[in-house]
């Protein structure tokens, strides 16, 4: 067995897959615990799911224009970033629950991009299947978009870094976030727009539905262990690596889905986790 992973870890695409899952569990691990702290679990799954119209658009543009600079992932960014602007909203939130606007935007984005995508000429070589899109292809990862993910996330972590106070101001008391003159419209602006960045990084590792569950089971595991903010972004890194480390070598073995196995591997240690969590944490 250590041979065989010993021979996996020398090919050029595994070490790819290990990367991107890296920069993935980090940056999921920190704004994941945002995401479940805030209850925003929903709105973030409706950012993926939006995201897929963005998807579907680019495949579209490419198609039918010739934008061969029109990359999917530049799409789900435009659509990601406009979700997260409406959804942090004052102005929605004040005339629309927010459950409703979220299912709204949810169906139509999905629908958005099933109907680019079925627009798209079939016999198109650019365009992934609609299942890779859905639950993710690690195996696809070029090098470029290592570059990409990097940079996505060193920008992430560096925000998140510098308004660690406001955030956490905004995250446990509103009212006082208010009261001491923060801008809390444009700090759950800023909050939103880096969810959805996180988002679409997650969208490349394990596919849009499956998106919810590395912004998410990290962080549930942690937060059994701490109740400590930066505390539990440390263990909810540490949590999704361990996941998307055992997901991706599981499916190399055992050439199975990439995207699935690392989301079975992180709800198999929730439930130890959910046994024990509280009575040791």
């Amino acid at each position: 067995m250590i041979q065989e992973l010993t021979e996996l870890i020398s090919y050029p695409f595994v070490q790819r897959m290990l990367i991107a899952g890296f920069l993935a569990s980090v940056v999921g691990g920190v704004i994941g615990t945002y995401v479940v702290v805030n209850r925003v679990v929903v709105m973030s799954g409706g950012i993926a799911h939006i995201a897929f119209g963005g998807i579907g658009l680019a495949y579209l543009l490419q198609d039918k224009l010739n934008w061969g600079w029109m990359d999917p992932m530049i799409g789900a960014v435009i659509f990601a970033l406009a979700s997260g602007a409406i959804f942090s909203s004052d102005f929605l939130r004040s005339r629309v629950r927010q459950d409703s606007s979220v299912g709204v935007l949810w169906v139509i984005g999905m629908a958005t991009g099933i109907l680019f995508l079925n627009l798209v000429d079939k016999t198109s070589t650019t365009v992934q299947e609609p299942t890779s899109i859905l639950f993710g292809n690690i195996l696809l990862i070029e090098k470029f978009d290592l570059y990409v993910f990097a940079g996505l996330t060193l920008g992430i972590l560096l925000i998140v870094f510098i308004f660690f106070r406001d955030f956490k101001i905004l995250t446990f008391d509103e009212e006082f976030a208010k009261i001491s003159g923060l801008s809390t419209g444009g700090l759950n602006l800023l909050l939103f727009s880096l969810i959805a960045l996180t988002v679409v990084i997650l969208i490349k590792v394990v596919g849009v539905i499956l998106v919810i569950a590395m912004l998410t089971i990290p962080p549930a595991i942690s937060s059994l262990f701490s109740n400590k903010l930066s505390t539990t972004m440390v263990l909810a890194v540490i949590v999704g690596l361990v996941g998307s480390f055992l997901g991706i070598f599981s499916s190399l073995l055992f050439d199975t889905p990439p995207g699935p196995m690392i989301v079975l591997w992180l709800g198999g240690m929730f439930l130890p986790a959910f046994a024990f969590g509280r009575k040791f944490g």
